[in-house]
């Protein structure tokens, strides 16, 4: 369009060889983008798998608090953000229009030359800024899953240390005083001479 036209017209002071060179590199750097971004789907069906797994932990052993519920949340947050960087990554199946081939574009060297090259060149490099802001959304998106993931494991293991720690303050508190049956029928404290006996030595 007419952007295009404006914005490419700084490239016409390169000659044809050096923008058909600049062309073909911009292809091979849209190629290698869309190879990266679609390896996050492989990314996310193992974050997924995990994400199943640690939840199904972490709601079966934490003790019942708000901070389980908290728990819960995060974990849920974490596969919307997985889920997201997914659904980003698989755009990358998704073929953008690439610019600067075909009988066309051979034409149109043969018509306009250096004029078509540089709108050519200007448009395949959009293209690939939005190929790799595409790649970097999906990138930000898993990172933040697996962030809140960890957090939720953070909160499990420390919610479960304080459980295991409660018997053991509890072991430390004094015995009860026993009691037993007097002769007359009425509960009397037991001798607990015998056990202190045993505890000084």
């Amino acid at each position: 369009g007419n952007e295009v036209e404006v914005k490419a017209q700084a490239y016409n002071e390169l000659s044809a060889e050096v923008l058909t060179q600049r062309i073909q590199e911009e292809h091979e750097r849209a190629v290698k983008i869309d190879d990266k971004t679609s390896k996050f789907t492989l990314g996310l069906s193992v974050s997924l798998s995990v994400l199943a797994a640690a939840s199904s932990s972490f709601v079966k052993f934490i003790p019942e608090s708000s901070y389980a519920s908290n728990v819960s949340i995060i974990c849920g947050i974490a596969s919307i953000y997985m889920l997201l960087a997914g659904i980003t990554a698989l755009g990358a199946l998704k073929t953008l229009p690439t610019y600067g081939y075909g009988t066309h574009h051979l034409m149109n060297i043969n018509k306009d030359g250096v004029s078509y090259l540089s709108e050519a060149l200007y448009a395949q490099e959009r293209m690939n800024i939005i190929r790799q802001l595409r790649n970097e959304s999906a990138y930000q998106s898993l990172r933040n899953g697996f962030v809140m993931l960890l957090v939720a494991l953070i909160i499990s293991v420390i919610l479960l240390s304080n459980v295991n720690e409660k018997p053991k303050l509890q072991n430390t508190l004094p015995s009860p005083v026993t009691l037993k049956e007097s002769p007359s029928g009425t509960r009397e404290k037991a001798d607990n001479k015998p056990i202190q006996q045993w505890l000084q030595h």
